[in-house]
């Protein structure tokens, strides 16, 4: 998924030069807590609005705060997944996108990425998913692969978390593009593999609406 997908463009820009009062007023107006600072089109940094009221009368100028150009940034090449972890790793609630040169190109945050993960084929095809509780040390993603599509049943998207009540074992989360996966369930465990939970037409909405409410809780926001 390309990371210009999330950008937001109602985030407003500001810049070292503009004074305080525009600064509080544009948080006020789109109730942000911090905004993008740019000059000459390269990434100076996120103000935020605790900046703001903590050193209100010591500064007339947004550039005279001191402001990290490294801090919640993420570059325009990177994969969705090193996007949500930067999220996971920043103290804000907003990320910088930037090129290769660090030429500012957007702003975003974890409500811009929901919206577009959402529009993706894996939760918007229909389908069915299914739950596979397995050991670390005998899970191959080729081998479920190989079984699944010998029913003729295709993996549109797959999701892999740390089993909370065993670290031994994984939780995949596997979307079909077939709505009844119950023969697909069968071919796993004719060969061993425990399946958990199945998802089908009926309750794939509910289901997505949990993984996307999901996604939001790890971005804690």
């Amino acid at each position: 998924m390309n990371a210009f997908n999330f950008i937001n463009p109602l985030i407003p820009v500001l810049k070292p030069e503009d004074d305080i009062a525009k600064a509080t007023a544009l948080l006020d107006d789109q109730a942000l807590d911090q905004l993008p600072v740019v000059r000459e089109e390269q990434f100076q940094g996120f103000i935020t609005s605790d900046m703001l009221f903590d050193d209100l009368f010591d500064h007339s100028t947004v550039g005279e705060y001191h402001l990290n150009p490294d801090k919640c940034v993420v570059y325009s090449n990177q994969h969705f997944y090193e996007v949500v972890k930067a999220f996971s790793d920043c103290d804000l609630s907003m990320l910088a996108l930037v090129d290769e040169n660090r030429e500012y190109l957007g702003s975003f945050d974890a409500q811009d990425l929901l919206r577009a993960f959402s529009k993706t084929t894996a939760v918007q095809s229909p389908g069915s998913i299914i739950e596979i509780s397995v050991k670390q040390i005998d899970y191959s993603l080729a081998e479920i692969t190989r079984l699944i599509e010998s029913d003729g049943v295709k993996i549109i998207g797959c999701f892999m978390q740390n089993d909370a009540a065993d670290p031994n074992y994984i939780k995949l989360t596997l979307k079909l593009d077939r709505k009844d996966a119950s023969r697909t369930v069968a071919t796993l465990e004719r060969f061993s593999y425990n399946v958990v939970s199945l998802f089908q037409e009926a309750s794939i909405a509910s289901y997505d609406k949990e993984r996307l409410d999901a996604l939001l809780r790890y971005l804690d926001i």
